[in-house]
């Protein structure tokens, strides 16, 4: 890929969408501890909104990054061992270590258990988060298909055709989310190999029910400044999707909370493939580019961006950390009587820094990138140059 200017907001997002994902699941184990009344629950109900952007802004992200620099001239072969290298294998490592980490993968296993062990390995079972990797692998993969098709919409249509393009995927993406558990019926009745599952068991990680946000990220890596003009332009209607939807998940998540038996915190309503869903997140992406995009502080700007350069190895040991972070919550912070918000709250801090950490140590290491992928030698936000209009 041809090197170019960096995109100052890109470094920014990407720290932003990992502090998110550590937060939803943060957010996640304290919504269950008995300590949690439904006022907790409204708190972190609207901080799980606020957050549920991440896993669309990081497919955004991919879209935009791989369009931006991917020249005329696109090799297959080296595109793929790139990925290998900085993705796969540290996916395999991980993978394999949380599955020595859990006691009970060792009960009975055996030489018969391998077949099983590869299953979950080409699934992410191997974790619960692994399923946004094998979502990710799978752009990788299409990738040629991506953009031979956007490629020729882009050179073949003006603006607005561009435009109605866009809109048009946008309608279908609608569409599939709204007919999920229709596909899903359809093909279990055709019992087709690996498809069924694919939009049967493993839909949640279907790159298909997520492919707007990739499209969408390629259309701003295509035109960074039609896509920054149309930030500016919008910004009116996305707030006020973002407000109102937001709103209204929250409403929604305070009716499922209320059980004949008792409140009960939990967050089914909010799953990602669903309409009205996919409109809120469209517009949480538009809200947090325009936020990065005003985004001055050098410091913060410094600090997000060194996040943003950890985000892959912080994303593979983020879960297991956290595992490790709920230790003294267990011993100090549930005895010393703090309120269950709070204990989220510093847990998720420590489990974001310490994954930051932790991948910044290891990338030192002669063997690092084959662990946590590339990670940045220096992020000096300073320095980074917004790209020229196009």
């Amino acid at each position: 890929m041809p090197r170019k200017e960096r995109i100052i907001e890109i470094e920014t997002l990407r720290g932003i969408a990992f502090a998110a994902v550590v937060l939803q699941h943060s957010i996640a184990h304290y919504s269950l501890v008995p300590q949690a009344g439904l006022q907790d629950g409204v708190v972190l109900a609207i901080l799980l909104m606020l957050a549920k952007f991440a896993v669309p802004l990081f497919i955004f992200i991919t879209g935009m990054v791989l369009f931006y620099n991917t020249g005329e001239s696109f090799h297959y072969g080296s595109f793929m061992r790139k990925r290998v290298m900085d993705v796969i294998v540290p996916y395999v490592v991980w993978s394999l270590l949380y599955f020595m980490l859990t006691p009970q993968n060792w009960t009975g296993f055996g030489w018969q258990q391998i077949p099983d062990l590869g299953l979950k390995l080409i699934t992410g079972k191997m974790a619960s988060h692994f399923w946004y990797i094998i979502m990710l692998i799978q752009f990788y993969l299409f990738f040629p298909l991506f953009l031979r098709v956007v490629r020729y919409v882009f050179h073949r249509y003006q603006a607005k055709g561009q435009m109605i393009a866009l809109l048009l995927s946008g309608g279908l993406f609608l569409i599939l989310a709204n007919q999920l558990r229709s596909i899903a019926a359809w093909m279990e009745r055709l019992q087709i190999p690996v498809l069924t599952d694919a939009f049967t068991t493993y839909a949640d990680r279907n790159f298909i029910y997520f492919f707007f946000y990739f499209v969408l990220g390629a259309a701003a890596g295509l035109s960074v400044q039609r896509w920054k003009e149309w930030v500016v332009r919008l910004h009116w209607i996305y707030w006020l999707v973002f407000m109102t939807l937001g709103l209204r998940f929250i409403y929604l998540l305070m009716l499922e909370f209320q059980k004949p038996e008792g409140i009960q915190i939990r967050f089914y309503t909010v799953s990602l493939i669903r309409p009205d869903m996919i409109l809120f997140l469209v517009a949480s992406i538009m809200v947090m580019y325009q936020l990065a995009s005003k985004l001055q502080h050098s410091s913060a700007l410094y600090w997000l961006g060194w996040i943003g350069g950890m985000s892959y190895g912080g994303y593979l040991m983020h879960m297991l950390v956290l595992r490790y972070s709920y230790i003294p919550d267990e011993w100090f912070y549930a005895a010393w009587g703090w309120n269950p918000v709070v204990r989220m709250i510093v847990t998720w801090i420590t489990a974001l820094l310490v994954s930051c950490v932790l991948t910044w140590l290891i990338s030192r290491l002669k063997w690092g990138k084959w662990i946590v992928g590339a990670v940045p030698k220096h992020t000096q936000a300073s320095k980074v140059i917004k790209p020229a209009s196009n």
